[in-house]
């Protein structure tokens, strides 16, 4: 249910009947960078077609007096299972509130909607802005998000790494990362499902049915994502990755691995010899869950955390540097908080929580034009981001 004030109303799109094409111009106008979800054929299939969506837009919407949209936070719904349990789960995104309304509380109004609205909430890239409101509402911050990556061409990488000598003798050192013999069988997404099982009882994680997986990866509208059963010492794992080239780069995006924890060595040699029969010259992975990054660190993967002898840009389209270079999270639960809180067990990896979304750039790049000069993309608007 929407609440409502003399001066603005807080729902979901659906609900106050707001537009695809009302909340695409409004990011347009709005987000400092130029992003895909301006696009209304990208916003679709982001928040309406997912399937716990169910074709309704439930992203959190601010209407002005004047019933135009004042502020936006892109929703998705997912199933997120806590302590072996399903809770209704929010995972947040580009959250923006127009310059004129900023200052006014209406950030706490939207999140107090949210909490309302969900039994769990998680989101990533934090603003020092944001961040007050959320610790300030009972949220929890995950300041460095675990980011992985192992190098296969040093050259190729050295203008976008900060690299020590350490950094240059473990790269040599680790060249030949110790194998696990495994089988592996190309598949399309939705039929991994099984692989998913193996989370139960571990982790607390983000539902991967059939359905999840076939969209997030089967149908996606823009990055086209390879996805593998790996057989490995009794056990079956998932892998599911994609191909990125730029500024003279070969990037292995590891987007998500789970599975069994038998086959997960057998599923990074072939992650090692997928990279080297592609020529890749790096390869990247994000997961919060020690249990599955362990196998990756114990085959020569920098920490993107640790490891300050060795350093990567997060960012592509355009190449950008952060520091370090990955991301951060907020999660907040109604119940269980203190089970949210072992991290340890919170499974967490780029294929959630909309951490692989193409830019503008990545669009020019493609040579897919028609579509973002429809919408008149220019210089970013100099609103800020701001959550209060």
């Amino acid at each position: 249910m929407a609440e409502r004030s003399a001066d603005y109303r807080v729902g979901e799109a659906g609900d106050l009947g707001v537009s695809v094409e009302d909340v695409c111009a409004f990011y347009r106008r709005h987000w400092r960078r130029e992003v895909a979800i301006g696009l209304p054929s990208f916003y679709q299939w982001q928040f309406c077609e997912t399937p716990e969506n169910a074709g309704k837009d439930v992203n959190c919407v601010v209407l002005d007096k004047n019933d135009e949209v004042a502020g936006i936070v892109g929703v998705n719904r997912r199933t997120f299972w806590l302590n072996g349990k399903p809770r209704k789960a929010a995972d947040l995104t580009t959250w923006i509130i127009a310059e004129r309304l900023q200052g006014k509380g209406l950030g706490r109004k939207v999140l107090g909607f949210l909490q309302e609205s969900y039994d769990a909430i998680l989101g990533l890239g934090v603003t020092p802005q944001a961040l007050v409101l959320y610790m300030t509402s009972g949220f929890q911050y995950l300041r460095y998000v675990p980011r992985f990556v192992r190098v296969f061409d040093i050259e190729a990488i050295a203008e976008h790494a900060q690299i020590e000598k350490l950094g240059e003798r473990l790269i040599h050192n680790w060249k030949q990362a110790e194998r696990t013999p495994y089988a592996v069988h190309p598949v399309e997404a939705g039929k991994l499902v099984d692989c998913a099982h193996f989370l139960e009882g571990s982790f607390n994680y983000f539902t991967r049915d059939e359905d999840l997986l076939a969209w997030r990866y089967d149908r996606h509208p823009f990055f086209a994502y390879e996805s593998f059963l790996i057989e490995s010492q009794g056990g079956k794992a998932a892998i599911i990755l994609r191909v990125d080239h730029v500024a003279g780069m070969k990037v292995v995006h590891v987007i998500d691995c789970f599975g069994s924890d038998a086959a997960l060595a057998g599923a990074v040699s072939f992650i090692d010899d997928y990279c080297l029969e592609n020529a890749a010259s790096v390869t990247d992975f994000y997961c919060t869950a020690p249990a599955i990054s362990r196998h990756f660190r114990a085959r020569g993967w920098f920490s993107m955390v640790d490891d300050f002898w060795f350093q990567f840009i997060p960012l592509f389209y355009p190449p950008e540097w952060r520091t370090p270079p990955t991301t951060s999270m907020i999660y907040w639960a109604r119940d269980d908080m203190i089970d949210l809180m072992d991290v340890a067990r919170l499974h967490v990896t780029k294929g959630d929580m909309d951490m692989d979304r193409p830019t503008i750039a990545s669009y020019r790049s493609a040579g897919v034009v028609d579509e973002i000069s429809k919408f008149g993309y220019g210089k970013p608007s100099s609103s800020k981001q701001k959550t209060d």
